[in-house]
């Protein structure tokens, strides 16, 4: 099974953005955060291996990045049930760590983003409460504890177009790409590509209508 060294640096349960900026994550503009995101960094290895030396936020710099006026809501503010903004980097034996990157006036409300190698956000995303995006299982289906389990994780990367609406507790696999002014019901399962200016919803998620 795999395991994983010097999980998060620290939760970053900060307010000041001086503090989450000296982190390595990059602000374009000074965000609006209620209540308090953690980002995490977190180096992964096989459970056979020795683990590796503690980790350094010099190997994480500049791997999240967001736009202009970012507004994070990790708070319980909201009308329905909404969590932490959880954004994690992973990085793997012999590859760069992964990478996330947001537009410009993106809005998170709860949204638990997992990048191993790359998750891409455009400008205007909107997500509801509780939106999970990840470019990688973070296990394999078969050989759980095999030696060499974390060199058969497959990554695909994540990419979002500009203007897209993402519903309530919507999850967005690995290799899916979302195309610009799209949106994407509550609940909903995506796991396979959405064109431009559609609708798509369900488990797993299907078309409905095009957008005029």
């Amino acid at each position: 099974m795999a395991k994983f060294v010097n999980h998060f640096f620290p939760t970053v349960s900060v307010s000041p953005i001086d503090e989450l900026r000296d982190t390595g994550v990059v602000f374009k503009s000074t965000p609006q955060l209620l209540g308090t995101p953690r980002f995490a960094y977190a180096e992964i290895y096989e459970h056979t291996e020795q683990p590796p030396k503690r980790i350094t936020l010099a190997e994480f710099q500049h791997n999240i990045v967001f736009g202009t006026d970012a507004f994070l809501d990790s708070s319980n503010a909201a009308a329905f049930p909404n969590d932490v903004v959880k954004l994690t980097i992973v990085k793997r034996p012999n590859c760069n760590a992964g990478k996330i990157t947001i537009g410009n006036n993106a809005c998170l409300q709860g949204t638990a983003i997992v990048s191993y190698e790359s998750v891409t956000i455009g400008d205007n995303a909107l997500f509801g409460p509780n939106v999970v995006i990840m470019d990688c299982d973070g296990h394999t289906l078969t050989g759980r504890k095999d030696a060499d389990e974390v060199s058969r994780l497959i990554t695909k990367p994540v990419s979002i177009g500009n203007n897209v609406w993402i519903g309530y507790g919507a999850i967005i696999t690995k290799g899916v790409s979302i195309g610009d002014n799209a949106v994407i019901g509550a609940g909903s399962v995506v796991h396979k590509n959405v064109p431009s200016n559609t609708v798509y919803a369900g488990n797993p998620a299907q078309f409905i209508k095009h957008i005029d």
